[in-house]
């Protein structure tokens, strides 16, 4: 049931998502996609992501007296909720602290939960996602990201 209300939620969201981004202005100078395009590919992506899931809690369907217990659930609620409050963490600490400060530690620290142990492939996955975002970013899509600590 979990899965439906995820699936269920991310297509409504994504359905909202694409709705505003459908009433962005139009640019009559530069490019002339404008600013829609990255929005849409995003909501295209989440609606997407919906559909695929549905498919997918819809082919291993079972009835409800034939699905056994996982044992390790709680375990499972505890880290999606520290997830959460870790993400919301990220979110807050994003413009103070800027976007190369606050996601390379939000990515080591999510690294080091999951791969535990493994420190220096941890801290290398942190830095190079957090620098190949950083570049695509700024150089390619020509995006201002916060500055933070480092700015002046």
């Amino acid at each position: 049931m979990g899965d439906w209300v995820l699936a269920v939620c991310t297509a409504i969201g994504a359905v909202v998502y694409l709705n505003a981004d459908s009433k962005l202005p139009q640019l009559q100078v530069g490019d002339p996609m404008g600013p829609q395009v990255f929005p849409a590919l995003i909501g295209i992506g989440l609606l997407g992501s919906a559909l695929l899931l549905m498919g997918e809690t819809w082919r291993r369907h079972r009835p409800a007296d034939a699905a056994p217990h996982d044992p390790n659930a709680r375990t499972h609620q505890l880290v999606l909720a520290g997830m959460v409050a870790w993400t919301a963490l990220y979110y807050f600490a994003f413009e103070p602290l800027g976007y190369l400060v606050s996601t390379l530690i939000y990515m080591f620290v999510l690294l080091a939960c999951f791969n535990r142990g493994r420190w220096f492939v941890n801290a290398a996955c942190a830095v190079g996602f957090t620098l190949a975002a950083y570049a695509v970013f700024t150089r390619f899509l020509q995006v201002a990201l916060p500055q933070g600590v480092f700015g002046a």
